[in-house]
C-alpha cells in the first residue's frame, strides 16, 4: 500500500505546483497582460489618504482594470499600494494595469499644455487660455494689468506685455490663471539672468527698456542671424537721437492689421516711433530668448538702417540714407521683376 500512497502524493504535488504555477502565471498575465478594449479616457482623483484598495476599485468601476484583486495582489507584493501619490491623473484604459499603476506611484499626473510662440502678445496669450478653460479674456487681461500682481512678480512694467516668456507649459488641469502666468513670469526670469541686466545697465538701458527692444527686434528680425546685427542698429539710433521708425510699434496699436497704410503713421501715440523718439513705453510682444540675448549681446555695427522685403530674405544694412534709399529701391525693383541692369541709378 505504501507505494500507491507515494504515488497518490507525487501526482497531487504535481497538480498542486501546476495550478499554483497556473495562478501565478495567469495572475502576472492578468497584471502585465494585454490591455483592457480601448475605451475614452477619464480623470482619476486621489486624494491625501485613499486607500490603495478603494483607487484600484475605482479603477475597476471605471474599466481600466478586470481584475481588481489581482492588482491589489501584485501592488502589496511589490510595495506600491504605500507608494502611490495624490493628484489628479488622466487614465486610459487602454494601458496595462502594471502601467496605470506606476503613473500612480511615479505620480505622472494629467497636465494641461500651453505653448506660447515668440511674439505673442497678451491679448493673443489670454486668448489661448481662455480656449483652455482658464479664465475669461478679460479677467486675463485685467490680471495682467493689475499692479499688486506685477508687483509680486517683479515686473518693472504696467502689464506683463514682455514677460510672458514663450515657452510650451505643462500644469495641472484646474490651474488658475494666476498661477500660469507666474509660472510664464517665473521662466522669463531664468533667463533673464542678474548677468544679462548688469550688461542692459552697462548699456544704459533698463529691464524694461531691453525687454521693450528685443520685442521689437522679434517683429523686425528675419532670422535669428541677423537679430544681435539689428539691435545694434537700434541702439546707434537711439544713442544718435533718431526716431527709431519701426513698423511693428505702429502695428501693435492695430492689432488685426499686418500691414501699414500711410495715414497711419500719423496716429498720435507713443507707440508710433515715426513720430516720437526713443523707445516705446512698453513691450510690443513677448520676445524670447534669441530676441532677449541680441539686446545684452548687441553687434557693435556701423550702420544705421535696415530693410527687408518682409518675406524672409536678408536684410539689407547701410550706413547712410542715400545707401538706405537704394536699398529701398533695389527691393521694390525686385519685387517687380526688374533687372538691375535695367535700373538706372
Amino acid at each position: 500500500m505504501r507505494l500507491p500512497l507515494l504515488s497518490v502524493l507525487r501526482q497531487m504535488t504535481v497538480i498542486f505546483l501546476f495550478l499554483l504555477v497556473l495562478g501565478v502565471g495567469w495572475s502576472l498575465y492578468a497584471f502585465f497582460g494585454p490591455p483592457q478594449e480601448e475605451t475614452a479616457p477619464f480623470l482619476l482623483t486621489v486624494s491625501h489618504g485613499t486607500p490603495f484598495r478603494q483607487v484600484i476599485q475605482t479603477l475597476a468601476r471605471k474599466g481600466a482594470v478586470s481584475s481588481p484583486e489581482t492588482v491589489i495582489f501584485w501592488g502589496d507584493i511589490l510595495g506600491l499600494a504605500r507608494s502611490i501619490r495624490e493628484g489628479e491623473y488622466e487614465i486610459s484604459p487602454g494601458n496595462r494595469p502594471y502601467r496605470i499603476l506606476w503613473d500612480l506611484v511615479a505620480g505622472q499626473k494629467y497636465y494641461e499644455k500651453l505653448t506660447v510662440p515668440e511674439g505673442f502678445t497678451i491679448a493673443q496669450v489670454a486668448a489661448r487660455m481662455t480656449h483652455m478653460g482658464i479664465g475669461t479674456i478679460d479677467e486675463n487681461l485685467a490680471l495682467m494689468s493689475d499692479g499688486d500682481f506685477l508687483r509680486q512678480l517683479h515686473v518693472p512694467s504696467t502689464s506683463l506685455e514682455g514677460y510672458l516668456f514663450p515657452n510650451t507649459y505643462y500644469f495641472s488641469k484646474g490651474s488658475t490663471s494666476r498661477e500660469v502666468l507666474s509660472m510664464m513670469v517665473s521662466r522669463f526670469w531664468r533667463v533673464m539672468l542678474p548677468e544679462w541686466q548688469s550688461r542692459l545697465q552697462e548699456r544704459g538701458l533698463t529691464v524694461n527698456q531691453g525687454v521693450t527692444l528685443a520685442s521689437i527686434i522679434q517683429k523686425e528680425a528675419g532670422s535669428a542671424k541677423e537679430m544681435p546685427v539689428i539691435a545694434g542698429v537700434f541702439l546707434n539710433r537711439l544713442h544718435n537721437g533718431m526716431k527709431l521708425q519701426s513698423d511693428p510699434t505702429v502695428l501693435y496699436l492695430l492689432p488685426h492689421r499686418h500691414h501699414l497704410k500711410a495715414g497711419d503713421l500719423k496716429i498720435d501715440s507713443l507707440y508710433n516711433t515715426y513720430l516720437h523718439e526713443g523707445l516705446p513705453p512698453t513691450p510690443i510682444d513677448n520676445p524670447g530668448a534669441q530676441a532677449l540675448q541680441a539686446v545684452v549681446f548687441a553687434k557693435d555695427v556701423p550702420y544705421l538702417y535696415f530693410v527687408s522685403d518682409g518675406h524672409g530674405s536678408p536684410s539689407i544694412f547701410s550706413r547712410t540714407l542715400p545707401e538706405h534709399d537704394r536699398a529701398i529701391r533695389r527691393i521694390l525693383r525686385d519685387k517687380r521683376g526688374i533687372s538691375p541692369e535695367t535700373d538706372s541709378q
